[in-house]
């Protein structure tokens, strides 16, 4: 390059300056090699400046064309340092930039760790409070309803006049040992195995047409949710029954469709209501049960969504990629 301009340079004479463009293997030299290298290639092109100017005798006393070339010289070396100190401030952004990155990804996979963590903890506590319902109150009161039964047997043998009321308080009790069950099932439901996560979906329906005696269905559609981790179904089964709770306890909702897709590389959950929607935009603020729902579908690696349902209410939607379906072993 510095012998294509010389070569121009000399050609052209010494009326016609190509000084400026002596500066682009000066860049490159810096840019590629270091400033080093980039003084030395200045060096290189006062020099064959010099001698272009020498062999085209353009100038009366050659002293001019010396005092002239020093004069670029001092000039290259002005851009080499203002080019070398720019690039190295650049590399230092670059890498401060590199580094923070990498801190801040090392925080936020801390931070999911510790969120797992604590959804761990929350999980086992649950359990613990479940066996505790299960077997501790739910089992006394069993004993009680035996005991009661008895009594109101004995009473109803001696034709006691509150032989009535014992009966009603045998149906009480097996009332709450009902209620201590299920809310005992809840508790305890906090792992959801692949393989369960349809059946409970199901369920999830059933119980809530039974307790809110809403128009609750459920539909599925493909047969990849037995590919999911167990940590993946369980999230994705508890962003439906929040989801749908929701719908029936806080939206007024008279039916709730939730619907799982799983034929593709993602799976899909959605849960839609016809309730009263999602307020007005200045008024809408994200409650506790979104935000729970939205952080359990990021601890999956999915996407989480709120909108309006065309025909009416709300359908939440949770986006969640399907693992790569392993191929079977060939036969021998």
């Amino acid at each position: 390059m510095i012998g294509g301009i010389g070569w121009l340079d000399y050609i052209s004479g010494v009326y016609i300056s190509l000084g400026l463009f002596y500066l682009i293997p000066i860049v490159c030299a810096v840019a590629w090699l270091g400033w080093r290298e980039g003084a030395l290639t200045a060096v290189l092109c006062v020099l064959v400046r010099l001698t272009a100017d020498l062999a085209a005798g353009g100038y009366e006393h050659p002293i001019a064309s010396y005092w002239n070339r020093l004069i670029d010289l001092g000039r290259y070396f002005f851009v080499v340092w203002m080019l070398h100190a720019f690039l190295s401030l650049l590399r230092d952004v670059e890498e401060q930039v590199r580094v923070r990155t990498l801190a801040l990804e090392k925080a936020i996979c801390e931070r999911n760790h510790l969120q797992t963590e604590l959804f761990e903890i929350s999980r086992r506590e649950r359990s613990s409070v479940g066996h505790d319902l299960h077997d501790g109150l739910g089992q006394h009161l069993t004993a009680t309803s035996i005991a009661a039964n008895l009594l109101a047997q004995r009473l109803e043998r001696d034709g006691h006049a509150a032989a009535g009321n014992a009966r009603a308080i045998v149906k009480m009790l097996q009332d709450a040992i009902a209620n201590t069950r299920q809310i005992a099932r809840g508790l305890l439901l906090s792992a959801i195995e692949p393989a369960e996560l349809v059946a409970e979906l199901e369920e999830l329906a059933d119980r809530l047409n039974r307790e809110h005696r809403a128009g609750c269905c459920f539909s599925y559609r493909g047969d990849g949710a037995d590919r999911l981790d167990t940590a993946t179904a369980s999230h994705v089964f508890y962003v439906a029954q929040e989801a749908a709770r929701n719908s029936v306890r806080h939206a007024g909702s008279t039916r709730v469709d939730i619907s799982l897709t799983a034929d593709g590389p993602v799976l899909e959950l959605s849960v839609a209501d016809n309730g009263r929607g999602l307020p007005a935009p200045g008024t809408r603020t994200a409650g506790m049960g979104l935000r729970i729902m939205a952080h359990r579908t990021e601890l999956i690696g999915g996407e989480f969504s709120v909108n309006s349902n065309p025909g009416g209410g709300t359908i939440v939607r949770c986006r969640v990629p399907m693992p790569a379906q392993t191929q079977g072993a060939l036969p021998a």
